[in-house]
């Protein structure tokens, strides 16, 4: 493997989205080599939304990736989606999906009736936009009124240098969010890089307690944690942390 990758060029030169799905989301079970993160994650980000209580008009998902399982429960729970990620090959691959020319399928995310389910969230996108969570203003040059709702996952484990960066980052994500609005967060704690292709891209190592301190710092009130610690005893050749979860935080100031 080649050294270590971060930052803003590692990002746009290194990271292969083919390689990305390949190796993590050739199916629902994820890659065994990280033991059931994969289907735990998608259980839960289902759970959270079916319980009914996060709705809204307009949605925006932060750092979308090359991938659209992080969208599928909570576009049932809104009206409209906007993806967005930095690297242009990421939202290349993203518009691929949305005409119907990507040639990775995305069919076993979806619990029931893949093609109508698939087709709805198709059809709920409004944009896939760039974003830099480094930039003052992340959707700069795009200007969007305060969102209902904000998803992201496993982004600040990438953008963040360490816990300093991931407050900073977790700020401008606030100011995306109306006031009263849900924001969900999938990420790691004790992360500390995943590999794609052949490439080792460093990740933030933050702790739970430093997590929900900067949330609650940026004005958010926790109303749902679900997390589950990683398999010690399974040899992970492609992603190092010590746990996984899933946060629900309301904004209230």
């Amino acid at each position: 493997m080649n050294k270590e990758k971060f930052g803003r060029e590692d990002y746009l030169k290194y990271f292969d989205p083919v390689a990305f799905l390949k190796m993590y989301h050739s199916d629902i079970k994820g890659n065994q080599d990280e033991g059931d993160l994969m289907p735990w994650k998608m259980k839960n980000l289902h759970d959270v939304f079916a319980e009914g209580k996060l709705t809204g008009r307009r949605l925006l998902d932060i750092g979308t990736g090359p991938t659209i399982h992080s969208v599928i429960s909570a576009s049932n729970y809104c009206d409209t989606v906007y993806l967005s990620d930095f690297t242009p090959q990421n939202r290349e691959t993203l518009r691929k999906w949305l005409d119907g020319s990507l040639q990775h399928s995305f069919k076993s995310f979806f619990q029931t009736s893949p093609s109508c389910r698939e087709e709805e969230l198709r059809k709920k996108i409004c944009g896939i936009l760039p974003i830099d969570l480094l930039l003052e203003e992340p959707l700069a040059p795009c200007y969007f009124p305060r969102f209902d709702m904000v998803t992201t996952s496993f982004c600040l484990d990438a953008v963040a240098l360490d816990h300093v960066d991931y407050g900073l980052a977790a700020q401008k994500i606030t100011n995306m969010l109306k006031i009263g609005g849900h924001l969900v967060v999938c990420g790691l704690h004790g992360s500390c890089g995943f590999k794609v292709g052949e490439h080792v891209f460093r990740s933030c190592h933050v702790s739970v307690e430093q997590v929900k301190d900067t949330w609650t710092r940026c004005g958010f009130d926790i109303v749902d944690w679900r997390e589950q610690e990683s398999d010690k005893t399974r040899r992970n050749t492609v992603s190092t942390f010590d746990g996984v979860f899933v946060m629900v935080a309301k904004r209230v100031r």
